[in-house]
């Protein structure tokens, strides 16, 4: 099974058939419109298996499926953390697609990564949580912004361990945080101010083979590249 984390910048309805190429079962796309307001046949037929949440409707979280994979919708309170959206797969694994995106005023910036860890801390208990399952998205977590921002990073990676997750891309590649090589964020689109904002997590052998997409394609769309995995 093929699955894509892509912040897509806005304006999803117009750019999915690009993301499509890619031909994955599973899309998690953060800055997305709601399908309900979008008067697009196309953007509608590729919406025909999905959950979407968002105040925004032009920019929420989107989980997007082929006709063939079963999404269950998981019976988990966000508690006012935004966004997160928990599925089941296939009655097979669990799947928390992730936009983070403090519900306050002011900088958010030290808040991004307490967004994860305190909802992972209202469900642990739930049985969604555990080391089968898959969490991706855009985190806006990089332990580059330094001081508390750094730290909560460094705590979301702490918490998730304790069900047996790992950062992929870190697991793979043996570098450290801070120091990627890949970044899958670059402000403005320009390519000196590059970040690693994205991010997969799972048990260190759940993903077959997984890929950062190429900033010369991706950032004619967005200020974010696609992760690319399989399972």
């Amino acid at each position: 099974m093929k699955i894509i984390s892509w912040n897509c910048n806005g304006k999803f309805s117009t750019k999915f058939p690009a993301i499509l190429e890619e031909d994955a079962d599973i899309y998690v796309i953060q800055e997305c419109e709601n399908p309900l307001i979008i008067d697009s046949e196309e953007y509608v037929d590729f919406a025909s298996n999905y959950f979407w949440v968002g105040e925004n409707q032009y920019y929420g979280l989107g989980i997007f499926a082929k006709d063939n994979v079963k999404l269950e919708l998981m019976d988990l309170d966000d508690k006012g953390f935004r966004y997160f959206i928990p599925v089941n797969v296939n009655d097979d694994f669990n799947l928390l697609g992730v936009w983070t995106n403090p519900n306050m005023e002011g900088t958010k910036t030290i808040y991004y990564p307490k967004e994860i860890t305190n909802y992972y801390e209202e469900h642990k208990d739930s049985g969604f949580f555990n080391e089968d399952m898959i969490i991706c998205g855009d985190f806006n977590c990089d332990v580059r912004l330094k001081g508390t921002h750094a730290r909560n990073v460094y705590e979301v990676i702490e918490k998730l361990s304790q069900c047996g997750l790992v950062d992929i891309y870190h697991y793979l590649t043996s570098e450290k945080e801070g120091e990627e090589t890949k970044p899958t964020f670059y402000m403005y689109r320009h390519l000196n101010k590059p970040y690693h904002l994205d991010h997969v997590f799972s048990s260190s052998d759940k993903i077959k083979d997984f890929e950062i997409g190429d900033a010369d394609k991706w950032l004619q769309l967005s200020d974010h590249v696609p992760l690319i995995f399989e399972i």
